[in-house]
């Protein structure tokens, strides 16, 4: 070739390499998302929101609480096409807010609102106290962010997802009981009908955590932040780790509290929360039921404890499950976990005895009672709620009275989110209804209810995929999880966080709480804010030791689930905490969470 050839030739090759470049006149291709990620943000008062804010928490931050309407793509495959709405509510920082990033949180679920965190979080760290290192903590939080909370695609005051139809659903037998053909047919018309009823609405096939997460990158963006700082809790940290592999370059500081096994599919998360069931009721609960026999004469050892629960039969097990008071073990909880338990017992020794309902009912409020008077009022009302439970059972043809199909926007997501995160390997009913029923057979305390598998009948889920726990090998993410949660394990927890080099846990043993905010100890606190406030690493494990348990203490006495001292108004703290904690324990009370 001659010299003039070649220079020929390699300038047509560096002019295509610099085309392929972007080196070229050619203007760059439009952004998808320019149209959302160059909106204004019309901030507003909340008034439209504050009609259940009988304390005046929001009055009294004024002008630093805001709500705003968010547009997001509802196909982040298509932006062009259709928008939905996200609902955000800010509390501002009170000084130089411009300046300080924003924490954004996530209550779980998925289906839980999570608006209104920003207002009770803000609130309660500007309650902290001078007089201890945590409650400097929780000032020096209030200090460093701005705080939001969304109401994530689906619920709240975002577009919402209602899954009604026409079709007849009949009361089920939730327990170990329910193999009878006609119950399993129950079960499984129940979750064929979920899957029709959710998929006929258009919005369902663009509910699941890839959008959530896009839609938080979104926010992120139009608040001015560099990087995501983020406290999520229960389904929070299945969103909290899928963002992470989605956007590593750009997650900040990330707490994830009460984690979701990320390593492995989120249809096996409805399996491990009742795993979780039946392991804490046998190495937590019972064991401290036993110590404290001489008050609630449940058995004067574990293994009693259990023998005596796996006593209650098919009846008082129908009446028990509904009453949901054994799905979690906080330990502001365990007062009315074990005074249901009592109830049961107490309600199948006396129909052993041959007993009426209406003889139960008098015998149980006027001759047991319990030398303890929370515990003997919870037991009274426990107690009541099982008869009424019972009595309604019993009703010729309670079984056979349908009603119209109907979820809830919360129970809509969550089936939704479930569903479409990623595909359902094994549609084989039958593998469901027998892990279902297997999982029931543990303790008379777990329900039936994986039999019911709405995946199997899933259509046409949208193309995209879960990160991978190697996209998450740089995540510098602090896991917070107590020994002995139950919607979501440790065991799982530990698994995931045995992957994830760059990560960091605090483990709280001897613990049963989901959701360990403001534990109110230095060794969880002082650690998991500072991680939100970037100080240094935390060694690779932090392992604390739980609270005290109520009855454990002597005198016995109720721990209150917020501690006094580290608050400037101890009073207002807890009715704060109270309110927080209503909305996360909404899901799982009813049944339909991680």
């Amino acid at each position: 070739m001659s010299k003039n050839h070649l220079r020929s030739a390699l300038a047509s090759a560096l002019a295509a390499l610099l085309a392929g470049c972007g080196g070229s006149d050619a203007p760059p291709p439009a952004d998808p998302l320019a149209r959302y990620q160059n909106q204004t943000v019309e901030w507003n008062d909340c008034s439209a929101y504050l009609e259940k804010d009988p304390e005046g928490y929001a009055q009294k931050l004024g002008p630093r609480l805001q709500c705003a309407q968010v547009q997001v793509p509802q196909d982040y495959q298509d932006p062009d096409a259709a928008a939905v709405t996200i609902s955000v509510m800010r509390v501002r920082a009170a000084h130089t807010p411009q300046k300080k990033p924003h924490l954004f949180f996530n209550p779980g679920g998925p289906g839980v609102d999570g608006q209104f965190m920003a207002l009770y979080f803000s609130r309660m760290f500007s309650l902290g106290s001078e007089q201890t290192a945590v409650g400097k903590k929780y000032l020096e939080m209030d200090a460093s962010y701005n705080f939001v909370g969304f109401s994530p695609r689906g619920v709240g005051d975002s577009t919402n997802l209602l899954c009604i139809g026409n079709q007849l659903v009949y009361p089920t037998l939730n327990s170990q009981w329910g193999t009878e053909p006609d119950n399993v047919r129950k079960l499984t018309d129940h979750a064929q009908f979920t899957a029709q009823n959710c998929q006929k609405n258009p919005v369902a096939a663009h509910i699941h955590t890839d959008a959530t997460a896009r839609d938080m990158d979104l926010m992120r963006h139009l608040l001015g932040d560099e990087k995501l700082h983020y406290y999520g809790i229960s389904y929070g940290t299945w969103l909290g780790f899928w963002y992470a592999g989605l956007f590593p370059e750009r997650a900040g500081p990330m707490v994830l509290d009460s984690n979701m096994n990320f390593s492995r599919s989120i249809h096996e998360a409805s399996i491990a929360s009742k795993q979780g069931q039946a392991l804490t009721f046998n190495e937590f609960i019972a064991p401290y039921a036993a110590r404290h026999d001489d008050l609630l004469s449940l058995g004067a050892n574990a293994t009693l404890v259990k023998a005596n629960l796996q006593s209650v039969g098919r009846q008082v097990t129908e009446a028990l499950i509904p009453l949901n008071a054994t799905e979690r073990a906080e330990s502001y909880l365990l007062t009315s976990y074990l005074a249901t338990l009592k109830a049961a017992m107490e309600t199948q020794r006396l129909l052993d005895q041959k007993k009426t309902l209406a003889d139960i009912a008098d015998i149980l409020q006027s001759e047991i009672h319990i030398p303890n008077e929370p515990l003997d009022a919870a037991f009274k009302l426990a107690a009541q709620r099982m008869v009424s439970n019972l009595q309604a059972q019993a009703t010729p043809g309670y079984y056979e009275a349908p009603q119209l199909f109907y979820l809830s926007s919360m129970d809509s997501v969550f089936d939704a989110v479930v569903c479409n995160d990623e595909p359902l390997l094994n549609k084989d009913q039958d593998h469901w209804v027998k892990t279902g029923f297997a999982l029931a057979q543990a303790l008379p305390i777990v329900a039936n209810a994986v039999a019911r598998q709405p995946c199997i009948h899933w259509k046409d889920r949208k193309a995209y995929t879960k990160p991978t726990m190697e996209a998450l090998q740089s995540a510098s993410v602090l896991m917070l999880q107590s020994q002995y949660d139950v919607p979501t394990p440790s065991s799982g927890a530990l698994e995931t966080f045995a992957q994830l080099p760059a990560a960091r846990m605090v483990y709280v043993e001897n613990e049963g709480g989901h959701g360990l905010l403001f534990y109110g100890t230095e060794c969880v606190d002082l650690a998991v804010y500072d991680h939100l406030l970037g100080k240094p690493p935390a060694p690779r494990q932090t392992t604390c030791q739980g609270k005290p348990l109520a009855l454990d203490e002597k005198p016995a006495k109720a721990l209150g689930p917020v501690q006094a001292a580290h608050f400037s108004d101890p009073e207002q703290a807890q009715r704060l905490y109270q309110r927080l904690r209503q909305g996360l324990d909404a899901a799982t009370r009813h049944g339909r969470a991680f």
